[in-house]
């Protein structure tokens, strides 16, 4: 006679399977939480948090929606300047705007340009909506300077920075909203050996930090 072979446990199988499955997923949606996202895409996913929230987290996800709703804005409003070679990204630290620096400043120059004043009082308009601290980040190539007030792309790109700031805050917002930093060549988005590369690299870059990382800044 065959022993009774016990099949009870057998449900484990296809569980473990599941929960190692389910594990991985929310791996990789805790990882694309912290990569770059679209405006809208993240809007979305805010408006979904805002209306699945509890009454706990109502005034969080609201405070996403409200950052994400920024991002929107703020392409839109580049749109409309008909501005090139913008870009805006939303990751869950930072709303970042990157900005060409010979849109805002004329080539070795900390100065404004004329066209770079009317765009940083359409972002002056859209950020007093809000609280949340101003990152504002200069970056160059790698190109030795010749000539100028300055003795480095490091310092030139910090000037850069400072020059933004000041601007911003003559729109009625608040200093201590602001930070300022400068990276001279030191953070390159592409090899400095081609032109193209060149001219990715000398950007400045303004960030709207998110209300969940506001000391990251500090």
């Amino acid at each position: 006679m065959r022993a009774y072979e016990d099949l009870s446990q057998l449900w484990m199988v296809p569980y473990a399977d599941l929960m190692s499955t389910l594990v991985i997923l929310f791996m990789a949606l805790f990882a694309y939480a912290y990569s770059q996202k679209s405006p809208e895409y993240a809007r979305a996913l805010a408006q979904i948090e805002t209306d699945v929230a509890g009454r706990k987290q109502a005034d969080r996800a609201q405070a996403r929606l409200q950052e994400t709703e920024m991002a929107v804005q703020i392409k839109k409003e580049m749109n409309r300047l008909a501005l090139d070679d913008f870009g805006v990204e939303v990751t869950s630290r930072y709303i970042r705007l990157t900005l060409p620096t010979p849109v805002i400043f004329a080539e070795g120059s900390q100065r404004l340009s004329p066209r770079a004043k009317g765009l940083l009082e359409a972002l002056a308009r859209l950020f007093s909506e809000v609280s949340n601290p101003v990152l504002v980040e200069g970056h160059s190539d790698n190109l030795p300077i010749v000539g100028g007030g300055y003795r480095s792309n490091w310092e030139l790109s910090a000037a850069r920075s400072f020059s933004v700031i000041k601007f911003l805050i003559s729109q009625d917002m608040d200093p201590q909203r602001f930070h300022a930093r400068g990276y001279g060549e030191y953070r390159p988005l592409a090899a400095n050996d081609t032109r193209e590369g060149r001219k990715r690299n000398r950007r400045i870059e303004i960030s709207l930090i998110r209300e969940i990382h506001k000391e990251a800044v500090k």
